[in-house]
């Protein structure tokens, strides 16, 4: 077959693949989001919720770093979604630029030598 027509069966091959790979980076998010929770001694429901108690918030920021760094998206999601609008539904609905925002500010504090980046670090090297 010519290499430029469609062929229903390498295309249904590639889009299950696709989905095996959206599915796995999924359950790397939430690992993420749970190693986070459990480090910060919170519940999933106050890590997403709209709380804007410190605490929460530095938690939330740390979750946005580690799965913006830590996660590859191949490609956008169906309706055109990227890596910050997918995260922050994660975590909560909050918009893309909550997310880049939460991650400038963890890269900040990574850059200025904060005594919490050894922690940071092995948080983000858990599996």
């Amino acid at each position: 077959m010519h290499p430029n027509r469609y062929d229903p069966e390498r295309h249904a091959g590639l889009r299950a693949a696709l989905h095996r790979l959206r599915h796995a980076q999924l359950a790397e998010a939430r690992r993420i989001r749970q190693a986070v929770v459990d480090t910060c001694l919170l519940t999933p429901a106050q890590l997403r919720a709209p709380c804007r108690v410190a605490a929460r918030a530095e938690a939330r920021q740390v979750a946005m770093y580690l799965m913006r760094t830590r996660l590859t998206w191949p490609l956008p999601t169906r309706n055109g979604e990227f890596p910050a609008s997918r995260i922050g539904r994660l975590l909560g609905g909050r918009d893309h630029s909550t997310v880049l925002h939460g991650v400038a500010v963890i890269v900040a504090g990574l850059s200025s030598g904060r005594e919490d980046d050894a922690a940071l670090h092995h948080l983000g090297t858990q599996k």
